[in-house]
């Protein structure tokens, strides 16, 4: 089975933070992937390459988010650890946005995802 780690990326529109992230991940041996809005409603086992999954048959129309966010496949909780220590050692803004991939996400659309990741930021950080 394979367990490199792996992430998916969304709506990084600042070309130096992009450069940085990826060069990060390369170093790290995480496989990389840029999703681009056409590929927001496949399922995320399909983004992640996960035999058995299917892309969406459904056009997007619309439905797009201009967020960032990152969502992450089999990653230690090391890996993780040393993945957002990179963003607080280099000054790069923390993505809002970020998720580990799960049995029960791997099916969610990237549009899905994005709408719960959203709805649980905003309950964390009501006052």
């Amino acid at each position: 089975m394979n367990t490199q780690p792996e992430a998916l990326l969304y709506n990084f529109n600042d070309p130096e933070q992009l450069r940085q992230i990826r060069r990060y991940l390369n170093r790290q041996k995480v496989k990389t992937r840029i999703v681009t809005a056409p590929e927001f409603l496949h399922p995320l086992g399909y983004l992640f390459e996960i035999p058995g999954f299917h892309p969406s048959s459904q056009f997007n129309l619309g439905s797009n988010f201009s967020d960032e966010m990152i969502v992450l496949k089999d990653f230690s909780s090391a890996q993780m650890d040393g993945f957002l220590a990179f963003f607080r050692e280099n000054q790069i803004p923390p993505v809002a946005l970020k998720a580990m991939l799960t049995p029960v996400t791997q099916h969610w659309s990237s549009v899905q995802l994005h709408d719960e990741l959203s709805r649980e930021h905003t309950l964390m950080h009501k006052k």
